[in-house]
């Protein structure tokens, strides 16, 4: 994928995060610093637990079966081990295995992995009232990634996708995922908003001063999370 070109110097105008509960501070966007809007992928831009994730695990279980030599039950366990333990299924692999990380990453996205991914004009509307350029981070694949914005009807208005493999295969929660991200944006962390799902993710990015947006179901405790949203939609249509 390119590198990120340099963004707009525009004016960011002020923003009322949607959150709870109500008592909680509305976000100050200041104006002398364009903030960078840093975007999970699964889950947080659009619904993978519906449009991916049952068949991206079935991938991800074949490829065990096939390279590790694991009957279906012990890979589904393995593949659930990884993630639980190091945030990526793919992170296990690199530490306790001989894999080819591009390979796995290609195997387990194919092409048809996005097919079912709805367009979405309320996100295009969010992001494009957004006051700084959106990026993606994700611990996925820069072409599954870029598939995916295409079917939401968004890809125009991502500058650009950091992947898993943009951060040397150090997906997060690492903090040397984030840093990879920032020396590449070269801006500061307290520039940088980001919007996620796992809280663990969101841990590691307040641990270096990013501001952290909780997108979830409501009620669930989030300590990593100074704001929370239901949805991204929710925050576009605050003025």
């Amino acid at each position: 994928m390119g590198r990120p070109v340099k963004q707009d110097r525009r004016g960011a105008s002020r923003r009322s995060l949607s959150r709870w509960p109500r008592r909680r501070r509305r976000p100050s966007i200041r104006r002398h610093a364009v903030p960078i809007f840093l975007f999970d992928l699964d889950n947080t831009l659009f619904d993978a637990d519906r449009h991916c994730f049952p068949w991206m695990h079935e991938h991800i279980n074949a490829y065990l079966m096939t390279h590790l030599q694991l009957d279906r039950p012990a890979a589904d366990a393995l593949r659930r081990d990884y993630w639980q333990r190091y945030g990526s299924t793919l992170a296990g692999l690199l530490r306790h295995h001989t894999v080819d990380p591009c390979a796995y990453l290609e195997a387990i996205h194919p092409p048809v992995l996005s097919r079912s991914v709805p367009a979405d004009p309320a996100l295009g509307r969010m992001l494009a009232a957004l006051p700084g350029p959106a990026y993606v981070f994700t611990n996925s694949v820069a072409s599954h990634a870029q598939r995916v914005l295409e079917r939401l009807g968004v890809a125009h208005q991502v500058r650009a996708i950091f992947d898993v493999a943009a951060c040397g295969f150090t997906g997060k929660p690492q903090l040397g995922a984030y840093r990879a991200v920032l020396r590449s944006l070269g801006v500061p962390a307290a520039r940088c908003w980001m919007f996620e799902d796992t809280l663990a993710n969101l841990r590691s990015a307040r641990q270096l001063g990013m501001h952290t947006v909780y997108v979830g179901r409501p009620g669930r405790r989030a300590h990593s999370a100074q704001w929370k949203l239901r949805s991204l939609p929710s925050w576009g249509g605050q003025r």
